[in-house]
């Protein structure tokens, strides 16, 4: 697939990007974007890439996009696809952050936030009933959404519960599915060891070079060296994405260093809320207060960089094992398990946001215009954002 440019990359998730709200909503408009449209992979190897994404910190819907881009013209188009689709999101929040720290609070992005947090349940819905068409394949798949529907809701960790239930889908593979899986040794010959040596010594090798950079930041401005420190530790360990890595960003800039108030890293995370792309862009929001545009450019880098690199590090080494018959119903399991936490959260948002008719009203006209008039997604946020201005 080298004969997709860079440039045609980035147009198509720069795009994206401008409308990405919701977070893993987002996973159905990627998916239509790059199967169904562009033909740039095929459903299968989409499902390997989310099943990927998903056992890796950072925000799924970013890593993505390096995926993508990574299968289609290695580490360049990874950091193309990547970049494209979090520069809308960088540049409206670095916009909104100017205008909130210089004139005061935005008394209108909590009335506009109403429309978006329908719309996003739309997108959701979307997202939950297209992956779970494509990763329910029968019982087997459907007795591992149903427990980790029942873990993840009883509180048990997300990440742990991606591990069980790949485990899962495999043991249910060799009680119920009738298959017969060789041994593991004769499954990992020496090309996957050898990938797996090779991803460790260049994680090792990603890891000192990122550490340098921090340390020769600090060495010519101990804030913005500290800054950088703490969002590129964020992103290494994003295990759940935005709504887990809050409260340890809170007590880094709120409690222990006091850059911001509480007041105003409430106000981040509602304009986060507000703007496309993942809510881990708030960290735009905390860059630019503690130390303006250069603070912002650093701490987005440092949040999002990680997690990318950790894609291009681990892909050559999946991609030599998640053929395996062991690994195969295991990547099944982890697939079922986003399909359970898809279903959680939209549920989880659900209560919280459609509390009145006209929250449903927008749902409703969001979800026709989206599916029934294939209205494009931007077009339907930005009129969202403007009924909910109207009608609040």
């Amino acid at each position: 697939m080298n004969h997709v440019s860079l440039k045609n990359i980035a147009a198509i998730f720069l795009h994206l990007g401008v409308s990405a709200f919701g977070g893993l909503a987002m996973l159905e408009p990627i998916r239509r974007r790059v199967v169904d449209g562009q033909a740039w992979l095929s459903q299968r190897e989409f499902l390997d890439g989310l099943a990927l994404c998903q056992m890796a910190p950072g925000a799924t819907v970013v890593q993505m996009a390096a995926y993508v881009g990574y299968r289609l013209r290695g580490a360049p188009g990874g950091l193309t696809a990547a970049g494209a689709f979090i520069l809308p999101a960088f540049f409206l929040m670095g916009g909104l952050s100017f205008l909130y720290f210089h004139h005061g609070e935005l008394a209108w992005v909590k009335t506009a936030s109403r429309g978006f947090n329908a719309l996003v349940i739309t997108l959701l819905l979307q997202s939950l009933w297209g992956l779970g068409r494509a990763v329910s394949r029968g019982y087997l798949d459907f007795l591992v959404v149903g427990a980790a529907l029942a873990a993840l809701a009883g509180g048990v960790n997300y990440f742990a519960v991606f591990l069980l239930a790949g485990l899962l889908r495999l043991g249910l593979e060799l009680w119920w599915g009738g298959g017969e899986i060789p041994p593991i040794s004769e499954e990992l010959s020496r090309e996957p060891r050898t990938a797996a040596k090779t991803t460790a010594v260049r994680i090792l090798a990603v890891g000192g070079g990122l550490s340098a950079l921090a340390w020769g930041l600090g060495r010519l401005d101990p804030v913005l060296g500290q800054l950088t420190v703490i969002f590129l530790k964020i992103g290494a360990i994003s295990f759940g994405g935005g709504y887990v890595m809050i409260p340890i960003l809170q007590w880094e800039v709120v409690d222990h260093l006091g850059w911001l108030t509480l007041k105003q890293f409430l106000d981040g995370i509602l304009l986060s809320y507000v703007t496309p792309g993942p809510l881990l862009i708030l960290a735009t929001f905390v860059g630019y207060f503690v130390k303006g545009l250069p603070g912002a450019i650093l701490s987005t880098l440092g949040v999002f960089l990680p997690p990318v690199l950790i894609i291009f590090l681990l892909y050559p080494f999946y991609e030599q094992v998640k053929t395996s018959r062991w690994v195969r119903p295991a990547l099944q399991g982890i697939l079922a398990a986003l399909v359970a936490m898809l279903a959680l959260v939209t549920l989880e948002l659900g209560r919280q946001a459609l509390t009145h008719w006209k929250d449903l009203a927008i749902l409703a006209g969001g979800g026709a215009a989206l599916m029934v008039c294939r209205v494009s997604l931007f077009w339907v946020a930005v009129a969202a954002a403007g009924v909910s201005l109207l009608i609040y």
